[in-house]
């Protein structure tokens, strides 16, 4: 649907619900609640909180609801040069649409090699760790990273220059075994999906739109405390 037929579909999704005597929306409103509906859409979709209890890739229909939203990125990677941050770690500066983790990987080298020498470089899997995990593993000399490992760690924010206080964006650590560099990073991640707006559509696939005008329905007579908003949500429920 483009944005003018799910306006259309919303407004007559209202209208029946409210009996011919539902409240009339501004076109700015509607916008709101289908850009709510729809930010609701992919949390409930990503993570199991749905009728059909099934998050991200478990079935073919939440592949199907959220493939538009897979994007990648392989920004730079920041070294560590303060002795404040972990040892071995580096920075990696997310996305500004940014929203979940799919897959991580790294691309590693010897440093006690020559980083021309592209024979000695290896793409491996990067796992995210909690900073508890983190603590037992950096004592325990089995699981301390080795060559074949990255482990990462969630930052909240990075700060690229330390003169400029306003220069912040989210981040991940990623911690190597001793003598080891990261060339590269590749993220594979959901992004938050654009708004809904006069000059934008709704980008996820379009087996979607339909869901999110019922949600923003739901959500609507919730608002506006219609009778009919019970029997709505179970409508919802059936057509997922």
């Amino acid at each position: 649907m483009t944005r003018e037929q799910m306006h259309k579909e919303f407004k007559l999704l209202m209208d029946k619900a409210g009996e011919g005597g539902s409240p009339s929306f501004l076109s700015s409103e509607i916008d709101r609640f289908l850009n709510i509906a729809q930010n609701k859409f992919v949390s409930k979709r990503a993570f199991g909180n749905n009728v059909r209890r099934t998050s991200f890739e478990e079935d073919q229909k939440r592949r199907d609801d959220l493939r538009m939203l897979i994007a990648e990125h392989s920004g730079e990677i920041i070294s560590n040069n303060s002795n404040d941050k972990k040892p071995n770690s580096y920075f990696f500066v997310l996305p500004d649409n940014y929203r979940h983790s799919i897959n991580e990987e790294a691309l590693i080298y010897s440093t006690n090699s020559p980083t021309t020498n592209y024979t000695s470089l290896r793409r491996v899997p990067v796992k995210p760790i909690t900073y508890d995990r983190y603590n037992k593993i950096m004592d325990d000399p089995f699981n301390k990273p080795t060559k074949d490992t990255v482990y990462r760690l969630d930052f909240g924010e990075y700060n690229s220059s330390e003169t400029d206080s306003t220069d912040y964006k989210g981040s991940f650590e990623l911690i190597t075994g001793e003598k080891q560099s990261i060339s590269k990073y590749y993220l594979r991640y959901l992004k938050n999906p654009l708004d809904i707006s006069k000059d934008q559509d709704c980008i996820l696939s379009k087996h979607t739109h339909r869901e999110i005008v019922r949600m923003a329905v739901v959500d609507a007579l919730e608002n506006v405390e219609q009778p009919r908003y019970q029997s709505s949500k179970i409508e919802l429920n059936e057509i997922e």
